[in-house]
C-alpha cells in the first residue's frame, strides 16, 4: 500500500511565498515545478500566485 504524503495549502493562496518551506512545496508540487524554478519566477514576476503562474507557462512555451 502506498501513501500520498499531504502537503498543506498555504493560509493565503494568491501569494507564494517562498520564505516557508510549507508554501514552497505546496507551490512545488501544485505547479509541477523545481524549487529553483519557482523562486526563479518569484523574483522575476513577484509574490502573486496568479503572477507566478503566468511565467512559468510562459517560460515552458519557450
Amino acid at each position: 500500500m502506498t501513501v500520498d504524503s499531504f502537503v498543506a495549502a498555504p493560509a493565503d493562496l494568491t501569494k507564494v511565498n517562498i520564505c516557508l518551506r510549507s508554501d514552497i512545496r505546496y507551490w512545488t508540487r501544485v505547479l509541477q515545478v523545481s524549487e529553483l524554478s519557482l523562486r526563479k519566477a518569484v523574483m522575476t514576476v513577484g509574490e502573486a500566485s496568479w503572477d507566478v503562474r503566468s511565467e512559468l507557462r510562459r517560460l515552458r512555451r519557450k
